[in-house]
């Protein structure tokens, strides 16, 4: 989310305090934008790297879940509550009405879509349609959920503007991601001639490494990074 102000810029895990300058309807879209791109270049990526080992296809395809569903997700929010990012992209626009259905709408559709690609993405992990297949698939798409609402709740909580941005901008950017739930519906659909993976298993050196990327998260952006 972008705040803009006279103040330096201020970076957190939940906004960025704008140093101010004449105000463009494309830099609080940037941040849309640049999620969506990222995941599209991981399906790119998971596309060209088939032979890549399951645990990096895996990592692919939370980055393109989580980038995919929030900028298809955020706008949801912004045109209903008129808060965030994208209700300062359609402001002053009229009539408000249609501009903020325009969001919605648009939104909703662009979500399904992504819901479609990571449930044709994920449809390899899955193997078969088993009840012991699906119960795994539900146990790698929930963990990542709620670890994200976790996350995003610890990383804001410093942050300088109070409870108000946690409750209203870092968790609802987070539970954007609830497709990830809901994704075992569309890979039943998405085509079953796909080979299966091998199980991933857990690694103690991906966990450490995790571990210290979120104590940097939230000692390095929990207050804010102050940038002239």
């Amino acid at each position: 989310m972008l705040i803009l102000g006279p103040k330096p810029t201020l970076i957190t895990t939940c906004y960025i305090s704008s140093g101010g300058g004449e105000e463009s309807r494309w830099i609080p879209a940037a941040g849309g934008l640049a999620n969506a791109s990222v995941g599209l270049i991981a399906l790119l990526c998971l596309r060209v790297l088939k032979l890549a080992a399951p645990i990096w296809r895996y990592f692919l395809v939370l980055a393109a879940a989580f980038n995919l569903f929030l900028a298809a997700g955020y706008p949801a929010y912004s045109g209903v509550a008129l808060f965030g990012d994208w209700a300062a992209v359609i402001s002053g626009l009229q009539p408000s009405w249609l501009w903020r259905g325009v969001l919605i709408l648009s939104a909703f559709a662009t979500y399904y879509f992504s819901l479609v690609l990571i449930g044709r993405s994920i449809r390899p992990f899955l193997g078969s349609d088993d009840s012991q297949s699906l119960q795994r698939l539900r146990f790698m798409t929930r963990i990542p959920f709620l670890t994200a609402l976790v996350v995003a709740f610890l990383g804001a909580i410093p942050n300088p503007q109070g409870w108000r941005m946690v409750f209203s901008a870092a968790l609802p950017s987070a539970f954007a991601s609830f497709g990830l739930t809901r994704l075992r519906h569309y890979a039943l659909s998405s085509s079953k001639n796909d080979e299966p993976l091998k199980s991933i298993r857990r690694s103690s050196i991906w966990i450490a490494f995790a571990m210290i990327v979120l104590a940097l998260f939230i000692a390095v952006l929990g207050r804010g990074l102050r940038l002239p």
